[in-house]
C-alpha cells in the first residue's frame, strides 16, 4: 500500500511540475502578447513589424505572431467581444496572437512530445474620439473684372460697392481663422465665447459677420472690408446654414474650428446664405462687339439647407454650392445686313455641386478623401418668362427667341440647347501637404471644349420667318454667323468670372480641405482586451 501511495504521489508531483511550467510560460507569452499589441497599436503603419520585433525581444522561442488591425469602440453598451472590428478602414487598435512552446518534463513520456504550444491574445487601442475633417466646396477667385464684381456685390449688399481689383485680390489672398472668427462673432452678439452649439443656432445679420471679419482681418483685407461695412446689411443667416457640424463632431469642435478659410470665400458664402432666393440685375453696358449687355442673376438656396463648409467624421452632412440662373440679353453693336441690331437672349442654369467625406486616414501622415459630384449645367438661347427666373422650385421652359425683327420685312428666330450632366461621384484625395497649403482641387465631368457661349453659337438653329424679305434666308445666314461668332469669347469672358465669384463652375466643382484632426495621434496605447 505504501508503495502504491508513493507511486501516486510521484505522478502528482510530476504533473504539478509540468502544470507549473506551462502556467509560467503562459504568463510569459501573455506578457509578450500584451507588449506586442501595444507596440502594434502605437505604430499602426508598421504594425506587423512592430509586433514581431517586440515579441522576439521578449520571447526567445516565439513561434508565430499574428497581427490584425481594426477599430476599437469604447462603448459600454456593446459587448466586450464585439468592441473590436477587424479590418476597419480607419484602424485605431491592433489584436496580436503570440504562440510559443511550453516545455514538458515528466509529461513528455505520457504525451510523447517535449512541449505544448501555448497561444495568448491581447488587444491594444489608442484612446481618443473619431477623426474629423473640415472641408468646403466652391472656391471664389479674385476678380479681374472690377465692374462685374462690384455690380454683383452691390446687388447682394443692397448698397453701392466700389472695390478695386487689388481689393479683390487682397480678400482672396487673406486667410481667416475660423475659430477666431467664431469667438469674435460670439462676443459681438453677446454670447459666451466657446459656446459653439449656441453660436451655430444663433441668427446674425450679414453686416455683423462682415464687421467681425473686418476686425480680425489683416491690413490689406481690412481696407477692402471697410468699404463693405459702410452701409448696414440686414439680411440674416444662421451660422449652422453656413457651417455644417455632424452630430458626432460636436465633441472637440473648438479644435476642429482652428483652421483657415479664404476671406473672399467666407464673405460670398455668407452673403449667398443670407440672401436665400434672390434676383440681382446687372447692367454691364457696352462690351467689345456689343451695344448693351444686361444680366439678370438669380441665386437659389442650397438644396436641403446644405452648408457651404462642414466639420465631420463621416459622410454626413453633404455640402453643396448654391444654385444659380443667369439670363443675359446681349445687343450687338452692328446691325444685321443693315436692317437691325441682333438681340441675343441666353439662359444659363448651374445646379448645385455636392461633396461629402469619403474617408480620413490617420495612419502615418494624415490624409483625407472627399467624394465630389459636379452639378448639372445647362445653357440655352431662347426666350423665357423672366418673372419665373428666381423660382427654383419650378423648371424654366424656353422657346425660340426673336433675335431680329424689322417691321414686317423680316423676322429671325433662334434657339440652341447644350447640357453637361454626370451623376457619378469622383474621389478627390488630399495629402498632408495639400491640406497645409490649402490646395484647391477640381472634380470634372464633361466640359465645354471651346467655352459655353461658343458651344451654344455652334449649335444655333435659325429660322427666318415669312415676310417681305423672308426669301433671302441664304443672304442673311452668312452675315448673321459673322456677326455672332466673335461674341462667343466676349460673353464667355463675362459668364465665367461671374460664376467664379459665386464659387460655381460648369461641369466642375472645386473642393478644399482646411484641416484634419486625428485625436489618436501621439497618444499612448492601452490594453483593452
Amino acid at each position: 500500500m505504501t508503495a502504491l501511495f508513493g507511486g501516486v504521489f510521484c505522478v502528482l508531483a510530476a504533473l504539478a511540475v509540468d502544470v507549473g511550467s506551462v502556467s509560467l510560460k503562459a504568463r510569459q507569452i501573455q506578457g509578450a502578447a500584451d507588449l506586442s499589441a501595444m507596440a502594434a497599436a502605437h505604430d499602426l503603419a508598421r504594425a506587423d513589424a512592430a509586433a514581431h520585433a517586440t515579441a522576439s525581444a521578449n520571447l526567445s522561442d516565439v513561434q508565430t505572431v499574428d497581427v490584425v488591425k481594426g477599430a476599437y469602440v469604447a462603448d459600454g453598451r456593446i459587448k466586450p467581444k464585439d468592441r473590436f472590428l477587424a479590418g476597419a478602414a480607419d484602424p485605431n487598435a491592433a489584436r496580436v496572437e503570440v504562440t510559443a512552446p511550453a516545455p514538458l518534463f515528466f509529461g513528455r513520456w505520457v504525451l510523447q512530445r517535449d512541449s505544448l504550444n501555448v497561444r495568448r491574445t491581447a488587444t491594444a487601442a489608442i484612446p481618443g474620439g473619431q477623426p474629423q475633417a473640415m472641408f468646403s466646396i466652391g472656391s471664389r477667385l479674385a476678380s479681374l473684372d472690377g465692374g462685374l464684381a462690384n455690380a454683383l456685390l452691390s446687388g447682394l449688399l443692397g448698397s453701392n460697392v466700389s472695390l478695386t481689383v487689388m481689393d479683390y485680390r487682397a480678400l482672396a489672398g487673406a486667410q481667416v481663422n475660423l475659430l477666431q472668427f467664431s469667438d469674435a462673432l460670439a462676443t459681438e452678439i453677446g454670447l459666451t465665447a466657446g459656446d459653439y452649439d449656441a453660436l451655430l443656432k444663433q441668427e446674425v445679420t450679414a453686416g455683423q459677420a462682415l464687421k467681425v471679419l473686418e476686425s480680425i482681418a489683416g491690413a490689406d483685407a481690412r481696407s477692402a472690408l471697410s468699404k463693405l461695412t459702410r452701409a448696414p446689411v440686414d439680411a440674416k443667416l444662421k451660422l449652422k446654414d453656413l457651417i455644417g457640424v455632424e452630430a458626432d463632431a460636436q465633441h472637440g469642435l473648438r479644435q476642429a474650428l482652428n483652421a483657415d478659410v479664404s476671406a473672399l470665400d467666407l464673405i460670398m458664402a455668407s452673403l449667398e446664405t443670407a440672401n436665400g432666393d434672390r434676383q440681382v440685375a446687372l447692367d454691364l453696358g457696352a462690351r467689345a462687339g456689343l451695344a448693351d449687355l444686361d444680366i439678370m442673376l438669380a441665386i437659389g438656396e442650397r438644396p436641403n439647407k446644405s452648408p457651404w463648409l462642414t466639420i465631420t467624421s463621416k459622410g454626413e452632412p453633404i455640402i453643396r454650392t448654391a444654385q444659380a440662373r443667369i439670363y443675359l440679353k446681349a445687343t450687338t453693336a452692328q446691325s444685321l445686313a443693315g436692317l437691325a441690331q441682333v438681340k441675343l437672349p441666353i439662359l444659363i442654369e448651374a445646379a448645385s455641386s455636392e461633396a461629402r467625406l469619403s474617408r480620413i486616414n490617420c495612419v502615418g501622415a494624415p490624409s483625407v478623401t472627399v467624394a465630389v459630384r459636379p452639378g448639372v449645367a445647362r445653357a440655352r438661347i431662347g426666350a423665357i418668362d423672366e418673372t419665373k427666373l428666381k423660382n427654383f422650385k419650378a423648371s424654366l421652359t424656353s422657346s425660340p427667341a426673336t433675335i431680329v425683327s424689322v417691321l414686317n420685312l423680316v423676322t429671325v428666330k433662334a434657339h440652341a440647347d447644350v447640357e453637361i450632366a454626370d451623376q457619378n461621384w469622383t474621389d478627390v484625395s488630399f495629402n498632408t501637404s495639400d491640406i497645409s497649403e490649402q490646395k484647391v482641387k477640381t472634380a470634372r465631368s464633361r466640359a465645354f471644349v471651346n467655352g459655353l457661349i461658343i458651344s451654344l453659337l455652334q449649335r444655333l438653329e435659325i429660322d427666318v420667318g415669312r415676310g417681305l424679305l423672308g426669301g433671302l434666308i441664304g443672304d442673311l445666314l452668312a452675315p448673321l454667323t459673322q456677326l455672332l461668332t466673335p461674341l462667343g469669347p466676349v460673353l464667355d469672358g463675362v459668364v465665367q468670372p461671374l460664376l467664379d465669384l459665386l464659387g460655381l463652375k460648369l461641369g466642375e466643382a472645386d473642393v478644399r480641405v482646411h484641416g484634419v484632426q486625428c485625436p489618436t495621434q501621439g497618444r499612448t496605447p492601452v490594453l483593452v482586451g
